[in-house]
């Protein structure tokens, strides 16, 4: 495997990707979007290689990664496996 930092270049912190790490206990639309990370990635970085990057860097279980291109980059979003906390992962990152 590559070094997980020639994958992952910062995580993508917003006001929306701060409630995506809580996990919701109600019946609200976020429900689907919880226990996710967000991570600016390399272009060229494919979904397995996100995968690993990060399973490595914050020793978690990823389930899930969704990418998209946009101006700022390529975004990886990253739901968590059950048993695994976004909210405990991002402070291994020292990110939040």
């Amino acid at each position: 495997m590559k070094d997980p930092y020639s994958i992952i270049q910062m995580p993508w912190i917003t006001e929306k990707t701060l409630d995506a790490r809580r996990v919701s206990d109600g019946d609200d639309r976020r429900q689907q979007n919880s226990n996710r990370l967000e991570f600016i990635v390399r272009r060229e970085s494919t979904k397995p290689q996100i995968k690993a990057a990060v399973e490595s860097l914050l020793d978690v279980k990823v389930a899930k990664v969704n990418t998209k291109i946009t101006r700022t980059g390529k975004h990886a979003s990253v739901r968590l496996a059950e048993g695994y906390d976004a909210e405990e992962a991002a402070l291994k990152l020292g990110a939040f």
